[in-house]
């Protein structure tokens, strides 16, 4: 299965990348437009309300050179009148003078009295879209009004503005009305078009740049995700090469920091089981051959020799045993079952069950008397493995003769000493860093777990094990809290 073929298979929805892309996209998208928006709908409402109110001083004045009294004597028909001719001789100067499209009065029910339009005459009907009838009533109220801009059907943008004619009771009595157009309206709307294609390239460009920027974050999490498949599938020499100085750079060094855990604990293992093997196919291999020789010294009659080769049967058997139950207690987690302990009673038991190792080699084991201590808590049975393990390491370490001596002393505040010394030549400076590590030894015999055991336990009670820079032999100290200040 290749890269891509993972990413798809574990893919349960839009990608990181698909996902960056279309959230830049629609966010510039939606700032350029409702930004837009905004700044166009301001801009028309500005002009919409400067042009009106000038047309709305011009249908002011307007309406003042169209007097009612001449207004009610316009009749049907009467167009080519010398009346109606004049008072449009005044509304097309009107006109001329402020550039409007149209000017012309008409009464509140939208009859026509005067329109510069020829094609508009007396007594025909307004068609008014933009004057609805809220706008006929505020007319009733105001002395003027204006429209917003609005779409002629010949598609120009228009203005107009309308100014009321009172009769003397004060009630609307006509209605003068001017149109213009709104060139600035249409350049705005033309603006506004080209915000579009505006909207449109920076679309484009952000897609572009979005692309980029997302790829430039997804590509190291794409390489990181290799890297750990194939962390996944054995191939513990991978590693992340990032470098972008963020997070993700510092996702790339914890997965190297991982892989680099993994592969020491993987060499380690391997390391376990290559010891593993060595330390059971000796004593199987052993086995083997001390079972041929009893066969022949069986099948000879020779009794002493049987004698022998049982007894040595006996002790590679043994040790073999020895090695598994350390192997176990290295291995699997033990639960810890704290009561008061009295170190020198503890100290006692382990001196009578390291007494007959202690005779076999010739060394001579012994307990330096000491003060009352306080109480230890701890497991007693683990205690007494972890300090065995001290006491037969020091045994064999010590020569034919030799002596080794087992004491406790108070050896710091809330602190009790355990100190294991033996009359060997010591423990060379280049073993020093690596006595703790499991299955390693420097005795031909040695299974390399004593003293990891040991260094477990410790730590199980919250103590430790230290190795004395003394001279003269090797002086273990196991330190352990009192009863008081064990952990829980």
């Amino acid at each position: 299965m290749n890269s891509s073929d993972r990413w798809v298979h574990y893919r349960r929805g839009p990608s990181i990348f698909v996902r960056q892309v279309a959230f830049y996209l629609v966010f510039i998208l939606l700032i350029v437009g409702v930004a837009g928006q905004l700044f166009f709908a301001t801009a028309r409402s500005h002009l919409e309300s400067e042009v009106g109110g000038k047309l709305e001083s011009v249908a002011r004045i307007a309406a003042r050179d169209a007097p009612l009294v001449q207004l009610d004597l316009i009749r049907v028909g009467a167009d080519r009148s010398r009346m109606v001719l004049r008072l449009k001789q005044d509304l097309e100067k009107i006109r001329e003078a402020t550039g409007l499209l149209n000017l012309y009065v008409f009464r509140p029910d939208l009859t026509s009295l005067l329109d510069l339009d020829s094609t508009v005459t007396i007594g025909s009907r307004c068609v008014l879209p933009q004057l609805g009838n809220d706008a006929l009533e505020r007319l009733r109220r105001l002395p003027s009004i204006h429209t917003l801009g609005y779409v002629t059907p010949a598609g120009a943008i228009q203005m107009s503005a309308y100014a009321a004619v009172m009769d003397s009771t004060g009630a609307l009595a006509a209605i003068v009305g001017v149109d213009a157009g709104s060139a600035e309206l249409e350049i705005l709307e033309r603006m506004r078009a080209r915000l579009y294609w505006i909207a449109a390239g920076c679309a484009g460009l952000a897609f572009v740049a979005a692309l980029l920027f997302a790829r430039s974050i997804t590509r190291p999490i794409r390489h990181i995700a290799d890297v750990a498949e194939r962390l996944g599938a054995g191939d513990y020499t991978a590693r992340a090469d990032v470098h972008t100085r963020d997070e993700v750079e510092v996702l790339a060094s914890a997965v190297n920091r991982m892989a680099e855990e993994v592969r020491q604990r993987d060499a380690a293992l391997k390391e376990m089981a290559a010891s593993v093997a060595h330390e059971i196919r000796n004593p199987l291999n052993s086995i083997k051959l001390l079972l041929a020789l009893l066969a022949d010294d069986i099948a000879a009659g020779r009794e002493a020799s049987r004698v022998e080769t049982l007894q040595t049967l006996e002790y590679e058997i043994s040790k073999l045993t020895r090695f598994t139950e350390e192997f176990l207690t290295w291995s699997r987690p033990a639960s810890v079952l704290r009561k008061p302990l009295d170190p020198l009673a503890l100290i006692g038991s382990v001196v009578d069950l390291a007494a007959g190792e202690a005779r076999q080699r010739g060394v001579l084991l012994a307990v330096e008397p000491g003060a009352a201590l306080p109480p230890i808590a701890g497991d007693r049975h683990r205690l007494e493995q972890a300090l065995l393990n001290l006491v037969i390491n020091a045994i064999q370490a010590s020569p034919d003769g030799g002596q080794v001596l087992v004491s406790a002393t108070a050896s710091a505040p809330g602190q009790v000493g355990i100190v294991v010394q033996d009359s060997g030549p010591g423990v060379a400076a280049e073993h020093r860093a690596r006595l703790f590590e499991p299955f390693f030894t420097t005795r031909a015999d040695g299974t390399g777990l004593g003293l990891a055991n040991a260094g477990k336990i410790a730590a199980e009670h919250g103590g430790t094990i230290r190795l004395d820079r003394g001279t003269g032999g090797a002086r273990f100290i196991l330190e352990l809290p009192v009863a008081d200040s064990a952990p829980a």
